[in-house]
């Protein structure tokens, strides 16, 4: 029989204190789908969710600290490492923090997949599973919610379990309740039926530090010098903006969903689908996660 890797992650210094998927980890080594540097002492590898929570597609991530400027020498050693290590038991180390074994508080060393690896700044695995019937509506599925709620004022929070028509252009700012203060599965919805106006910032705040890490923001592609991308969230990414340009970004069409994935602090999961405006051929400027 075919022994299946497992990739192992913890990120607490003592083991009495690993008691949840944030603080400890194995992924399969084949849902693993991209690693990616996200800051200069930082290298970022993505999974598959470990919960079916496809309407959003958002992925797990775990988070390295690194040596500055070593991304490259990480994520190569890291696919040699996971591809040609002996796997008798099909478990890999690939980073683990815990110094302190318990019981007896035994001190141990830390193992890293590579030296270039210094810790595990962050787990962010999903462990909330969802179906089709569940009451969160994302774009693949029709958005079932009944009348859609008027668009709010300026800095206003929005509510939980609530879709909104936009159909205001000029500049506005929004926040996202806090993850911890809902339970998982809370969404908010957003559709415009309105274009933003030219030089106007629409931005969604989330209250937490960050929106979960592999939120993203994809632009739909038009002609001339508008191609379509896909920004991608990273750590301290708390604010959505969406900068309406004439003939770019903020046309009507524009939707956002948000999800709450786990009830927990930095829960909150957004897919943003930008349309383009009138003549659709302007390149995109200030629509990002910052």
């Amino acid at each position: 029989m075919k022994v299946k890797k497992w990739l192992y992650f913890a990120t607490q210094a003592d083991e009495a204190n690993l008691d949840g998927a944030d603080d400890a980890t194995c992924f399969p080594a084949d849902s693993l789908v991209s690693i990616s540097p996200t800051a200069n002492n930082r290298v970022t590898m993505y999974f598959k969710a470990i919960g079916n929570n496809d309407p959003v597609g958002a992925y797990d991530n775990v988070v390295l600290e690194t040596v500055v400027g070593d991304a490259f020498e990480v994520a190569n050693e890291l696919v040699r490492f996971i591809n040609g290590h002996p796997h008798s038991d099909g478990f890999i180390t690939i980073a683990d923090d815990t110094v302190v074994q318990d019981p007896g508080d035994a001190a141990i060393s830390a193992v890293y997949a590579h030296p270039s690896i210094t810790g595990v700044n962050a787990i962010n695995a999903t462990t909330i599973f969802s179906t089709g019937n569940s009451s969160y509506q994302s774009f693949s599925q029709p958005m079932q919610v009944g009348a859609a709620s008027v668009q709010p004022g300026d800095s206003a929070t929005l509510a939980l379990n609530t879709h909104y028509r936009f159909a205001t252009g000029s500049a506005l700012g929004y926040r996202i309740p806090l993850s911890a203060q809902g339970k998982a599965g809370d969404w908010i919805s957003v559709l415009y039926t309105a274009r933003i106006n030219n030089g106007a910032a629409h931005t969604f705040t989330t209250l937490d530090t960050n929106y979960l890490m592999g939120s993203t923001i994809r632009v739909t592609p038009g002609s001339g010098a508008r191609s379509g991308f896909v920004d991608v969230s990273t750590t301290n990414d708390n604010i959505l903006t969406i900068t309406g340009l004439d003939d770019g970004d903020g046309g009507i069409g524009t939707r956002l969903m948000f999800r709450n994935m786990s009830g927990e602090a930095n829960g909150w999961a957004v897919e943003c689908v930008v349309e383009g405006e009138d003549d659709n051929n302007a390149a995109t400027a200030d629509t990002l996660f910052s």
